[in-house]
């Protein structure tokens, strides 16, 4: 099967009971006859594969998104179901995993699922197939799987995951073998008796984990191994996801929480990774997205089914699980027939068989024969290709003896040249031994040339032997190659269609081939060894008649010195004579001899001049002979190093060629692992194809990707050369904006929050007011439940106003969109400072505000000081008037509102003050018992107006009268409690023996000021000032923000 979309399936619950008391609206709403919703009030608009109204009952969803995907699973392919949504949403009630063991009209999609299965398994095993059914069912919890069918304690249930070729296993998992959906459906009950559950704030019985069940189902048909395929039927219940101020959650519920929403974290991931088409996909961040590997983008056709609450109060969870359903849509699977790799590929060969046979048919040409023409060229062929073999054996059995004696010429050759060179050392200590007159030194020389003599017939023989033993290994190879050859021919008869003739005859040739070109660069390197040999002879030859010249040249020079000596002295008599005037005859004769001795001397220089440049002719010729000699040298060795590899390659080849001959007889048996090694193989090829073909879209996209993002970094270079680079004030304004949109999305979320809990109130008191009118209907009573109806409109419309407001603000895309207007170093450095100068400014402000508020809060609480003493002035003087009493109750309620409006920006937290609590329920039951004692006061009073109600046809009984009767029965007990409450405040003073300034300090770490009451060093104390109230404002500035915020939205 070609790549499936996943399909996607949004089911809207109806609104509950609580949701209703709430006064919650339906925020969803269905396109009719189209699958797509909208959330009311706002564009967000999205269109999936089903969608289902509230008023859609069971059958109907599974009927049309699961029915029609039952089918694939008895062809061999995987089948998961997965349910996803917020806490709450009615995924496992959609899928049944709570369900009974009887299927009715509630049940979900396991229940009727398997029915179906069992329904189809027992239509289709009177068609002669066979079927095993097994059932798991598993359960992550806290990052850990249980298995659930184990039937043992849940600490001896916890198993693993292990990762295979095969993909995803689980080991130790208990899978039970179950023959009808009865069987199945208790399975499904005693696994779900032991998930982990727990109430919340939002769901009475919220799943503490996410569960899969999974039916494996096998098929064969009887007498067709081939056809057997293994199918896994995957239902999958996930926990919904939660935020903590809805569920309110603590402890161990807490951390289940947090838990869940790690797992759905790293699946929301995932699944946007799959739709974008990332290249990393992470399924290892989480034993969820592992477990959901095949499902997401894997081997298996996936159906998710989104579940969503149409309460306005869950917008935001209903949006976001909206947008992952969107995105889960463009998710890719790969869906592939689940059976063994042989069968597959025997199928695979049957059916391609079976189509050849029929083409043939349909061509009718089954019945030709092969022309004679043609039958007469495979003989000829074949003979051809016998003589060719045979001459290609004749040729390497001649290159193999070519070689032998190139060794064997190399071995005597070098055996010459050394013999040579000692017969010349010897030559020349037997000419130093003949001209040496001393006979005893003569005698040792004569003793060292017998020894050299004796050391070079050694050396012959030595010779002698190893050529001796070449020619005896170049026979020994032919004899062993005759008897493998014996061995290979007596069994080719048997097993001639075995043997793949035409490769080996390649093989041989290719070897025939090298060796014979590697004979010809031997025969080559010879002939021009031969040359240069001959070359060289002939220059030595040349070289021992300068050897004449240069003795020549050195009797000439001798002779030049001598008459150039002669020259001078009778150049210095005859100037002498001149001197003396000595006889003219006499010079005359000595200077003919100077000219005969010049004239002399210049035939000597010229002889010289030719004799020198005899002499460079001899060294150009002896540098000559050094050159050839080393190219000679070069060439044996390269000569050698032929010669040795083609006698390797020989051996080599002939080893290689005795191998197979020998391994012949075996060839039937690897030509069955040959078979199924092929077939893994296969299997293995086309996984490298698919992962092949993934690489390269994932390349393909990765380098669309590239090109797009090169162009935008172009075009922003461009745009930023244009611009330059930003100003100061241009950072300074977007900073200041974008905090001004963080504020006030976080107004608009506390207002929603506040309209909401005033809309709860609403809804909750017109509740009360129905139930009254109809026990007592009357005309009043209809006009208040038309105000607060009318109310509870005006509060929905708000609600919905801040929360398009919100949904608009896009948050989820917001920080990217803030970061796109970012795009240098520098840029981000100035936005950081401009952050922190702005979150300092604000810092600044919250707490200015909140000392203000602080001293307008100690105000208050002396103002009521000063209340509660003249209310305990009142409590000891019976005799003040009941005008006095109204006065004092009217001063408490003006500062209990005061102090209550107060008490958003001081106390932030419920454990932040204490004391200040304690003071407000002080005021509350100082009011309640003054009010309990007017109505004393009142009945004591106007006892003669007392009437019989059930006389008095116009009494109404109020939904104050219950409150007020209960308040006038606690007047007692809240007198006690008020007591208690002073008690504690007067106890609960401070005996510190150091400075206050920790939380041992019962006033420092209840937020208020030493006073005199207290037990403390007055010279060591310094928690008697303002200090501590300065001090508590700047730990918290940031949720003083918060507050000053809320209250400004207020």
């Amino acid at each position: 099967m070609s790549d499936e979309c996943l399909k996607v399936a949004v089911r809207v619950r109806p609104l509950i009971s609580s949701e209703v008391d709430r006064g919650c609206q339906n925020c969803i709403r269905v396109i009719a006859g189209e699958p797509q919703i909208q959330l009311t009030g706002t564009d967000k608009a999205f269109t999936y594969n089903f969608v289902f109204n509230s008023d859609v009952e069971q059958d109907n969803v599974y009927d049309k998104a699961v029915k029609n995907m039952m089918h694939n699973i008895f062809k061999g392919y995987n089948v998961t179901i997965l349910a996803y949504g917020q806490t709450g949403s009615g995924k496992t009630y959609s899928m049944g995993t709570n369900n009974s063991s009887t299927i009715d009209s509630s049940s979900g999609i396991i229940p009727r699922a398997v029915q179906d299965i069992f329904s189809t398994i027992s239509d289709r095993s009177a068609d002669n197939w066979t079927y095993k059914v097994t059932v798991g069912f598993i359960e992550l919890y806290n990052e850990q799987l249980y298995d659930l069918l184990a039937g043992k304690s849940r600490k001896d249930s916890i198993v693993d995951i292990r990762e295979d070729n095969n993909g995803i296993k689980i080991i130790g998992l208990t899978e039970q073998e179950v023959n009808s959906a009865e069987q199945v459906l208790k399975c499904l009950m005693a696994g779900s008796q032991g998930r982990a559950t727990g109430a919340t704030a939002m769901n009475s019985q919220s799943s503490r984990s996410h569960a899969i069940f999974t039916l494996t189902i096998f098929q064969q048909k009887n007498n067709d191994s081939n056809s057997a395929t293994t199918s896994k039927f995957h239902l999958v219940d996930l926990a919904g996801s939660e935020r903590h101020k809805k569920t309110q959650a603590t402890g161990d519920r807490f951390k289940e929480g947090i838990s869940i929403n790690k797992g759905l974290l790293a699946l929301g991931n995932v699944i946007s990774n799959l739709g974008e088409n990332a290249a990393h996909i992470g399924y290892r961040d989480s034993k969820l997205t592992r477990l959901l590997q095949d499902s997401l983008g894997g081997n298996s056709i996936t159906l998710m089914i989104a579940c969503v609450s149409p309460a306005d109060y869950n917008m935001e969870e209903t949006l976001s699980t909206l947008r992952y359903a969107d995105r889960a849509k463009k998710i890719k699977n790969k869906p592939i027939v689940n059976q063994d790799p042989k069968a597959a590929e025997i199928n695979r060969l049957n059916a391609l068989v079976k189509e050849l046979k029929l083409s043939l048919i349909e061509k009718g040409d089954s019945g030709i024969n092969c022309p004679p023409e043609h039958l007469e060229l495979v003989e000829k062929n074949k003979v051809l290709n016998k003589n060719l073999r045979e001459i290609s054996e004749q040729l390497r059995s001649n290159l193999i003896e070519f070689v032998g004696v190139h060794e064997r010429a190399e071995l005597a050759e070098t055996s010459r040249e050394k013999l040579g060179e000692e017969i010349n050392k010897l030559l020349v200590d037997i000419e130093a031994a003949i001209s040496e007159p001393n006979i005893e030194k003569v005698y040792v020389m004569l003793k060292n040339i017998q020894e050299k003599i004796i050391a070079i017939q050694d050396y012959q023989k030595k010779s002698d032997a190893e050529i001796k033993h070449q020619i005896s290994l170049e026979k020994n190879p032919n004899e062993n190659e005759k008897e493998d050859e014996g061995e290979g021919f007596c069994c080719s008869d048997s097993i001639n269609s075995t043997l793949n003739e035409s490769s080996l005859d390649e093989e041989h040739t290719e070897h025939t081939l090298l060796q014979a070109a590697r004979n010809k660069e031997v025969t080559n390197i010879n002939r021009q060894l031969a040359l240069k040999e001959e070359l060289v002879a002939k220059l030595l030859s040349n070289s021992s008649q300068f050897v004449d010249h240069a003795k020549e040249l050195q009797d000439m020079e001798n002779e030049i010195k001598v008459l150039q000596a002669e020259k001078e002295q009778l150049m210095k008599n005859l100037e002498e004579f001149q001197t003396n005037n000595a006889s003219a005859k006499i010079a005359e004769t000595r200077r003919k001899k100077v000219k005969e001795l010049e004239k002399k001397i210049t035939e000597l220089t010229k002889k010289c001049v030719e004799q020198s440049r005899i002499l460079k002719t001899k060294e150009k010729a002896v540098q000559q002979v050094k050159n050839l000699t080393q190219e000679i040298q070069q060439m044996k060795q390269m000569r050698v190093k032929l010669v040795r590899d083609m006698r390797k390659e020989a051996e080599k080849f002939q080893q290689y060629k005795a191998l197979r001959e020998r391994e012949v007889h075996k060839l039937k048996d690897q030509d069955r692992k040959r078979k199924n090694q092929m077939e893994r193989l296969q299997v293995l090829h086309n996984k490298q194809q698919n992962v092949m073909k993934r690489k390269m879209e994932e390349a393909y996209a990765m380098n669309k990707k590239l090109k797009e993002t090169l162009a935008l970094q172009k075009k922003i270079r461009g745009s930023r050369e244009d611009k330059g680079k930003k100003s100061k004030e241009y950072i300074e304004k977007f900073v200041n904006h974008e905090v001004a949109v963080i504020e006030e999305i976080i107004a608009a979320q506390n207002a929603l929050d506040m309209q909401l809990k005033y809309r709860e109130k609403i809804a909750q008191d017109l509740q009360q007011l129905k139930a009254t009118a109809r026990e007592n209907p009357s005309d009043y009573l209809a006009r208040q439940i038309n105000d607060l109806e009318e109310y509870l409109d005006l509060c929905t419309a708000k609600v919905n106003k801040l929360q398009q407001e919100i949904v608009a603000s896009e948050q989820e895309t917001m920080v990217k969109t803030r970061m796109e207007g970012i795009h240098t170093i520098g840029e981000a450095k100035q936005v950081s400072h401009q952050l922190f100068e702005t979150i300092e400014r604000i810092c600044k402000q919250h707490r200015v505000e909140a000392s203000e508020r602080q001293e307008k809060y100690d105000e208050l609480t002396n103002a009521l000081d000063e209340a509660l003493t003249k209310l305990r002035k009142i409590e000891l003087t019976p005799s003040v008037s009941l005008k006095e009493h109204q006065r004092v109750l009217e001063e408490l309620n003006s500062y209990k509102k005061m102090i209550q409006s107060e008490k958003g920006v001081r106390i932030s937290n419920s454990k932040s003050k204490p004391v200040a609590r304690k003071t407000i329920s002080a005021v509350s039951n100082f009011k309640d018992m003054l009010v309990g004692y007017l109505d004393k006061e009142n009945c004591e009073t106007d006892e003669s107006f007392n009437d019989d109600i059930n006389k008095d046809p116009d009494w109404v009984k109020t939904p104050l009268a219950k409150p007020r009767n209960s308040r006038r029965l606690r007047s007692s007990e809240e007198e006690k409690s008020l007591k208690r409450s002073m008690e504690e405040t007067i106890e609960s003073k401070c005996q510190c023996k150091t400075k206050c300034q920790n939380y041992y300090c019962r006033c420092y770490k209840g937020g208020i000021m030493c006073s005199e009451e207290c037990g403390c060093n007055l010279t060591k104390c310094e928690n008697r000032n303002n200090k501590q109230t300065t001090k508590y404002f700047e730990e918290e500035p940031a949720e003083l923000a918060g507050q000053a915020k809320k209250m400004r939205t207020q």
